[in-house]
């Protein structure tokens, strides 16, 4: 067992999925790969061998990340996420992107997509004490926005979150003409969602955000 697992949900992105891989094994060394696949599409994703294939019914990303990051942070020191549209391509990133969280028990890292850069972590590595201490890797009624803004401000008000510009994981975002507008992105970027995500998000912070930080700060 690795030091790392990443875990990178998808749905109706077998194609985006076999990039992934290929980026993943040309420059991971410390990480173990789990695909969070919805059990209505496993049969179409493509099989790879040292993979774990997490199989759950259809969930928004925030839900999935939670179940599946619950599932493995006892067996893992650091939990960690991207998207299908993420590709890594700086080799050894996995060893580098801890390095400066080793000996912090709340750390957090990312790296340099090429969009965002620093503003917020599109892709993130945590510790899985984070995970263990709170119960989830993201606010729980968050279904897809504005997880990278808590994983943001969480590590920014512990000081335990490091940004990593040398570390390229480009995200292959339609918004900034790195790929095709698809169903999935049509659907996370609905003004429906985004205005129900950052409902959630401002109540969060409203009420649950403090004890959160208590909990990390004991």
């Amino acid at each position: 067992m690795k030091d790392i697992l990443l875990i990178v949900p998808s749905r109706g992105r077998q194609e985006k999925i076999v990039l992934f891989k290929k980026y993943f094994d040309m420059n991971s060394t410390i990480a173990d790969l789990c695909l969070g696949i919805d059990d209505d599409e496993y049969d179409s994703y493509p099989k790879f061998d040292n993979v774990i294939y997490d199989i759950n019914p259809n969930m928004k990303l925030g839900p999935k990340l939670n179940v599946i990051a619950n599932k493995y942070c006892s067996s893992y020191r650091y939990i960690g996420f991207m998207g299908d549209d993420h590709w890594i391509k700086t080799y050894a990133w996995d060893q580098k992107i801890i390095e400066p969280i080793k000996n912090i028990k709340y750390g957090m890292s990312y790296g340099n997509d090429l969009i965002q850069k620093e503003l917020l972590p599109t892709a993130i590595i945590m510790s899985s004490e984070i995970i263990l201490k709170l119960g989830y890797m993201c606010p729980p009624n968050q279904q897809h926005l504005y997880l990278d803004d808590f994983w943001l401000r969480l590590g920014k008000t512990l000081g335990t979150i490091y940004y990593c510009d040398d570390i390229i994981i480009e995200h292959m975002h339609f918004s900034a003409g790195k790929s095709k507008l698809d169903d999935i992105y049509s659907e996370v970027n609905s003004p429906s969602l985004y205005q129900s995500d950052l409902k959630e998000y401002e109540n969060y912070l409203s009420n649950n955000f403090k004890s959160d930080i208590e909990k990390l700060s004991s």
